[in-house]
This record gives structure tokens, C-alpha cells and sequence, in this order.
């Protein structure tokens, strides 16, 4: 996909259809499209300067109860496999600091997230928890 936010349309049914043809519960359906579209929002809206183009590449498989997601790009540098801090759950939503929620449930769905750096390119590799078929 071309680094656009305008690509998510793409992005989330290509994931549909992805998700249609493995058989996966709602909830592993869903915490595919959190996933990729935090990470893919995320690293278009920070990694790249104005009008710099780019593909991200998303890849997606599902074997044996596992769901692995693979996003590849050229943005800056940015690891996602720190965890961030939990958020104050004592306030409300809307007393909370904006950003970094997204991240967080990122974390909350995924069993394991690395992150290379494959020469220019950067290489998010998410394992989700209990990927689920039908």
C-alpha cells in the first residue's frame, strides 16, 4: 500500500477478505484491524516527511491457531516492541493524555512484537494471543 491514510480502505478489506477465508473469530478479526491499522496509521502519520512516498508492505498468515503480521517500511526509525506504560485507569477518557493508548491495546492483543531493521527498511513482526478460527 502506498503510505496514505486514504490506503486504510484497502488495507482493512484486503484483511476482510484475509480474515473470511481463514475462518477467524470476530475477535481475532478485529484485533487484526486494531493491530495493522494503529501500526499502519502510526507510521504514516510520523515516520515520513510531507509527501514523501513510500510502500508499506502488510502481510498476514494464519496457521495452526497462530496469526503472524508482518509490516515492512521506510519510515523513520520508531520500535514498537517496548511496551508502553499502562494508562491511568483512575481518569476518564477524556481527562486522559492523547496518544499512545492505541499502542497499548496494540500490546494488549499481541503475544510477542519485534522489531528489526532490515538497511533502510523497518521489519514489525506481531504474534497475536489466541488467534482463533471458527
Amino acid at each position: 500500500m502506498n503510505n496514505s491514510l486514504e490506503e486504510l480502505t484497502q488495507v482493512h478489506a484486503a484483511l476482510e477478505n484475509f480474515a473470511d477465508t481463514c475462518g477467524v473469530t470476530a475477535e481475532t478479526r478485529h484485533a487484526t484491524m486494531l493491530i495493522v491499522e494503529e501500526l499502519f496509521a502510526n507510521a504514516v502519520r510520523y515516520g515520513y516527511d510531507e509527501d514523501e512516498a513510500d510502500t508499506i508492505i502488510i502481510s498476514a498468515r494464519y496457521q495452526q491457531g497462530t496469526m503472524r503480521l508482518t509490516i515492512r517500511d521506510r519510515a523513520r526509525p520508531f520500535d514498537v516492541s517496548a511496551p508502553p506504560r499502562r494508562p491511568d485507569e483512575t481518569l476518564s477518557l477524556e481527562d486522559m493524555e492523547v496518544g499512545g493508548l492505541g499502542l497499548f491495546l496494540v500490546h494488549e492483543f499481541a503475544q510477542s512484537i519485534t522489531q528489526d531493521r532490515d538497511g533502510a527498511t523497518n521489519v514489525t513482526e506481531i504474534v497475536l494471543k489466541n488467534a482463533q478460527a471458527n
